[in-house]
């Protein structure tokens, strides 16, 4: 079902996707959680990745399902909007979990592997061990920007996971055509963003050589400058791709959609200036996944009137 709604009404002089997307990640507004627990997920290729316990102590009571919260491209668990989200869900004493992707956050020394936007086992192992952890026989996932493409594709691999349960499942501007949205985010704004992401990027990679020397890093010099160039040179081939179209091809969730049958909700906004909302134009979804486009809100931003965030009183509603 796609549902278009005017409910999103942007802050005064913030129906600008550009303001709202910066202005979003400038002021986070996070708050430090008390007394997380930092626990090790072991992955099937002996790399580890870690995942942060925020469950508030009653959480231990409750009958709902633990929520696993993942992070965007070049963000970790300390991300704002991971923050900000389990800082509420902790108040509903709810079990809240907040994934470091592989070689993410403070994972950079005990990961070889890179994140990638194909890394859908690394999210199912993640969500069965925290199965295991709670006790619980379902989780629920939220995911933003690029992990909601992993998760999206997770949902069309369920089969491979007998022991994986999903009660539902919501993805946050995901990037499910990602040779379109590298090829968009480099020509439609001047490289702003290409830039933004490679200077994050080229920062993680030369941490990621001093903690493992002897992997194939390539040829760092000249830098790449675009985010085609970086999947291209480092992501594809450290993952196991050939190159970066084989990659995007492999690992875009859009062309599976509809084999989705967990109850799943897309929200996107028409004016996402990372994300680009004509992707979802075409897309089969199916009819457990419900789309979600709202006429502003940029990429993860969705700073409303009243100095309210839309997007995080709607996770609220839905979890």
């Amino acid at each position: 079902m796609v549902k278009t709604t005017s409910e999103f009404v942007p802050r005064r002089f913030l129906n600008c996707p550009h303001r709202q997307t910066i202005l979003a990640a400038l002021f986070g507004g996070k708050v430090a959680l008390p007394n997380s627990n930092q626990l090790t997920v072991d992955l099937p290729d002996g790399d580890q990745l870690y995942i942060y316990d925020d469950s508030a102590p009653a959480a231990a009571k409750s009958a709902a399902p633990p929520v696993l919260l993942v992070h965007g491209l070049g963000g970790s668990h300390q991300s704002s909007y991971m923050i900000r989200i389990a800082n509420r869900l902790r108040r509903r004493s709810r079990n809240i979990f907040r994934m470091d992707m592989r070689g993410c956050g403070n994972g950079i020394s005990i990961a070889r592997k890179t994140a990638h936007a194909g890394a859908s086992d690394d999210l199912a192992q993640t969500a069965l061990c925290i199965q295991k952890l709670t006790g619980k026989p379902a989780i629920q996932i939220v995911a933003f920007s690029l992990s909601g493409n992993i998760l999206l594709k997770l949902l069309t691999e369920l089969n491979a996971y007998p022991e994986l349960q999903i009660t539902n499942a919501i993805a946050i501007c995901p990037p499910i055509d990602l040779a379109y949205s590298s090829q968009m985010i480099t020509d439609k704004h001047l490289g702003f963003y290409d830039y933004q992401f490679i200077r994050s990027l080229k920062k993680d990679l030369l941490q990621r050589r001093q903690h493992h020397p002897d992997c194939p890093w390539g040829q760092l010099s000249p830098f790449p400058k675009t985010l085609f160039e970086f999947d291209n040179r480092f992501t594809a081939p450290l993952n196991g791709f050939l190159d970066a179209a084989d990659y995007y091809q492999k690992s875009s969730s859009k062309d599976r959609l509809s084999e989705i049958t967990v109850p799943t909700i897309v929200l996107v906004a028409n004016d996402d200036p990372v994300v680009p909302a004509e992707i979802f134009d075409d897309a089969q979804i199916s009819e457990s996944t419900t789309l979600i486009r709202t006429d502003f809100g940029g990429h993860l931003g969705f700073l409303a009137r009243e100095g309210k965030r839309w997007m995080d009183d709607q996770l609220m509603y839905w979890l």
